[in-house]
């Protein structure tokens, strides 16, 4: 979790991802659903599988070029009915953060910093937090005051005094670790969650219903989320099986008021002779000089904030045994997504307004806004798989299959502002709705595909494996919107072998396993829906008149980028499978990169989208699994590590005039080499 928000979802990236552009994360199917998978309760997961190399992932074609996590959910088993609840529970508190200056060192180092710079007495002291303000904000909001006779109680009253660089004494009182008691709180989260499953041999069922929450350790951050679980099967012939499953979700998550940013860094950092409260019994917030320069209680409270998330995903399938090695399985699903969000502030003050005569308000814009998202989405597909050993030694799985997907988005937005009165929190209270602000919008993508797979193996010994997947997708033009991706694998158990079972070897060796794959996929997340199509833009009015233009330049030549990567790989198991060892060396190269071509200022536009470009990926993966006790009684104890070593290189860019066709990046002076260098951006080499 890249954030630390609760709910957010974690970020993935295998490999290095395969694009400078958009290295995106793994494909997520749950249950043959392309989805999300950050609202499946972990109780439901009956087991999550990751793909990583191209001859593993080329079956999932145009959008497995980052890999492919699979998610199979829990499923009813034939039995007696059972029932079961579990409840978890986890104690939240924030790691150490950083050290701040105390007011004493903060005050005398900056003053002192201020005079070897040469400043004036009169521009230090009109600085905030270690100078002396004499407004009346300043006065009641900055404990730092000159040190004299007539407030020399307020040392009875936890002040203190420290030498002035500039001369004399001042008088301060120290809020430094304030803020942090404030943005930060313990907490807890709690999951209940039940099930109820069971069948016999003509039908089984799974049900399940889940309550997670959880407040962040920052004030105002919370998720909570409800979901729901019901998936069935039964045989309505000997040969044939009808299977269905829904999954609904609701949840809600809020994060931080202001930005990340401003919250870990701004606000902690705050001038350590601010105090953060107005009233002794600190109940009354300080609103500070911004939300990010003042206690996050008074904005939180200036605030109201609403999210919703819901999802369904429904399927269903109808599998056909044909004959014994023989059967057709179609399945229907669809998944619906939709995303609410209210947010209204009221009018607010800062510091200084409070505390003005009379006092004022630093805004009244009193913003509101509402938003809402939905996507549906379809698939529908077939598969027929043919499974036989002939001569007990050779077996044979082969599968033909083909596939639908198509997902449509709506996206609206309204946003207003100068709402009369703090008492209405919607939208329809505003009175000032700008022109860019206020919106709606609609896409769809498809892709339709065509698939197959064959594995062989002779008695299990050698493995041999290829597969194939044709995308087309609508985002491309339609000369290039087909795509092609192969791959293939094979594999040598050793272990298998009759001279390796009668070596001594065998006898601490269990599994020995060499592999090597090759295979192709595609990509095209770095384009945008109707990008090949030409991408418009709505202009203000032009003498009262609306109007629209091209806001991109058009390239329907753009056709997919294409990753072939080469695995070799180890697998081993020592001492019955207790100890296992998987190592693998992977090499990808990605060609016809999408990349952006940088355009001169006369033509109107920044860039142009091109295929100019080329992309590596390489390392090595290390996995060490060791079972250290195994009870039949129940306790298990197992331990693993990983390691990878992965290193990406840019080997070519759209040419730019530019050393290396660099983009991007800026320059600074290296006192080692003596001159003045790149640094950051995107460079081929690098």
């Amino acid at each position: 979790n890249s954030t630390g928000t609760p709910g957010a979802t974690p970020l993935i990236v295998l490999r290095g991802g395969a694009s400078i552009n958009s290295p995106g994360a793994p494909l997520v199917v749950v249950d043959g659903i392309i989805r999300a998978y950050n609202d499946i309760p972990a109780q439901d997961i009956e087991s999550v599988e990751l793909l990583k190399d191209a001859a593993a992932t080329a079956i999932y074609g145009a959008r497995a070029n980052n890999g492919v996590i699979l998610v199979t959910t829990k499923q009813g088993k034939a039995g007696s009915s059972q029932i079961s609840y579990k409840y978890t529970a986890g104690f939240n508190k924030n790691r150490r953060s950083y050290e701040f200056m105390n007011a004493k060192d903060y005050i005398y180092y900056n003053r002192l910093g201020n005079l070897n710079s040469q400043r004036t007495l009169a521009q230090v002291n009109a600085s905030r937090g270690y100078g002396l303000l004499t407004t009346a904000g300043d006065l009641a909001s900055f404990d730092i005051r000159q040190y004299s006779s007539s407030n020399d109680n307020l040392l009875r009253m936890g002040w203190d005094t420290v030498s002035d660089p500039y001369g004399g004494t001042l008088i301060f009182k120290d809020h430094s670790g304030e803020m942090e008691d404030i943005v930060f709180r313990n907490t807890k989260t709690n999951d209940h969650f039940i099930n109820i499953s069971g069948g016999n041999d003509k039908g089984k069922y799974y049900a399940s219903f889940d309550y997670y929450s959880e407040d962040g350790v920052v004030i105002g951050s919370n998720y909570k989320r409800y979901s729901a679980d019901l998936n069935g099967s039964y045989k309505v012939k000997k040969n044939v099986e009808i299977s269905s499953a829904v999954n609904l979700s609701t949840s809600s998550q809020l994060g931080t008021i202001a930005a990340e940013s401003n919250t870990f860094y701004r606000s902690l950092a705050l001038w350590p002779t601010f105090n953060p409260w107005m009233d002794t019994a600190k109940t009354m917030p300080n609103p500070g000089n911004s939300s990010s320069d003042g206690n996050p209680k008074y904005w939180i409270d200036k605030t109201k904030r609403t999210n919703e998330v819901n999802r369904i995903t429904a399927s269903v399938s109808l599998k056909w045994d044909i004959t014994k090695d023989l059967y057709l399985k179609g399945t229907a699903a669809a998944y619906l997504f939709e995303g609410i969000d209210e947010s209204f502030t009221k009018a607010t003050q800062l510091y200084t307004n409070i505390y003005a005569t009379p006092p004022t308000f630093s805004s009244t814009l009193r913003p509101a806004i509402a938003s809402f998202s939905r996507s549906f989405q379809t698939q529908y597909n077939a598969i027929l798989n043919y499974t036989k050993t002939f001569a007990k030694h050779h077996n044979v799985n082969a599968m033909l299959g083909a596939e639908f997907y198509d997902t449509r988005a709506l996206d609206m937005q309204v946003y207003g502002t100068n709402a009369p009165t703090d008492e209405i929190s919607t939208v329809n209270a505003s009175t000032v709705f700008a022109a860019g602000n206020n919106y709606s919008t609609r896409s769809e993508y498809a892709i339709g595909s065509s698939f197959g797979r064959a594995n062989y193996d002779y008695d299990q010994r050698y493995l041999f494996s290829v597969v194939f997947r044709r995308d087309g997708v609508s985002s491309l033009a339609e000369q290039n919107r087909f795509g092609f991706f192969p791959g293939m694998s094979a594999g040598w158990n050793l272990h298998r072998e009759e001279f390796f079972k009668n070596s001594s070897l065998s006898d601490v060796v269990t599994t020995l396993k060499p592999r090597i794959s090759y295979g192709q996929n595609g990509n095209v997340a770095g384009l945008g829906r109707y990008e090949v199509q030409g991408t418009y833009g709505a202009q203000t009015l032009y003498n009262n008149n609306g109007g629209f233009l091209y806001t991109g330049v058009t390239n329907n030549n753009l056709r997919w980028e294409k990753s072939k990567t080469t695995d070799v790989g180890l697998d081993l198991g020592l001492f019955g499978n207790k100890v296992t060892f998987l190592f693998d060396y992977f090499n990808r190269v990605t060609s016809d990169l999408l990349t952006n071509l940088a355009l001169p200022s006369y033509t109107g536009f920044s860039s142009v989208k091109t295929n100019l470009g080329s992309y590596q990926n390489r390392g090595y993966e290390f996995t060490l699994n060791a079972n250290l006790l195994n009870n039949p009684g129940g306790l298990r104890i197992d331990v693993g590590a990983n390691a990878s070593f992965v290193k990406n290189k840019i080997l070519k860019l759209p040419f730019n005039g530019n050393e290396n066709n660099r983009q991007g990046g800026l320059q600074i002076y290296d006192p080692a080499a003596g001159k003045v260098i790149w640094v950051g951006g995107l460079q081929e080499g690098a």
